[in-house]
């Protein structure tokens, strides 16, 4: 699939959820430790593309663009799960918290350069069209799947409909993509990206990511 492999993408979900729990717990030391297996790590080497589909459609007139509110109702409804690879994804807003917690230790750059970034941020998801938008598709929520940045860029302009589709997720397995732990992150971070940080806080909140049982629970 990359050079992220499927059990990298295991390994940062798992390490990234327990520093996410002590974080929550306001034990900085103990996240810090839990980082450590990970820490430090940057991404360098650029992924295949697939191969790209035939474009012999008439390009379509259906508006394209996807609001940040329609993306966060997608992640939800997907349960956080990658429709091609089928892994867990993580928000991008908390990767970013993480990295303000551990500037040096989980590096973020906004362009993602090669060298100065954390691998682990190409599992925050994306949305891509069902029916490609040069067939015809819209940008309406039924027509919107949940991908890896990753491997929304492996797929590159191949139609979404020509590769391997995995089964829409079950959202009996639980997981909320570490959302409810944002209010925490951000309060335990250096505020370099506060404002997108709350702003997506925000938009999960208005979908009802938010589980204070689950909370309570840990």
């Amino acid at each position: 699939m990359s050079d992220i492999g499927l059990s990298s993408i295991d390994e940062y979900v798992e390490v990234l959820s327990s520093v996410a729990v002590a974080i929550d717990k306001a034990d900085l030391e103990s996240a810090r430790q839990l980082l450590s297996p990970i820490a430090g790590q940057r991404w360098h080497e650029p992924f295949k593309l697939a191969a790209k589909s035939e474009a012999n459609d008439a390009p379509s007139t259906a508006k394209r663009s996807v609001t940040d509110r329609d993306k966060a109702a997608t992640y939800i409804r997907d349960g956080f799960v990658c429709r091609y690879c089928g892994h867990r994804v993580i928000p991008l807003a908390v990767l970013v918290g993480i990295s303000d917690v551990f500037p040096d230790d989980f590096a973020y750059h906004t362009n993602y350069k090669r060298g100065e970034i954390h691998p682990a941020f190409w599992l925050a998801p994306e949305t891509d069209h069902l029916l490609a938008h040069s067939r015809g598709g819209r940008s309406s929520i039924d027509n919107l799947v949940t991908l890896h940045a990753m491997c929304n860029l492996i797929k590159s302009d191949s139609y979404f409909e020509d590769l391997p589709l995995v089964e829409h997720p079950d959202l009996t397995e639980e997981w909320d993509g570490l959302v409810p732990r944002l209010p925490a992150i951000a309060a335990a971070g250096n505020g370099e990206h506060a404002g997108m940080i709350h702003r997506w806080t925000r938009l999960f909140e208005a979908n009802s990511v938010y589980n204070s049982d689950h909370l309570a629970n840990d």
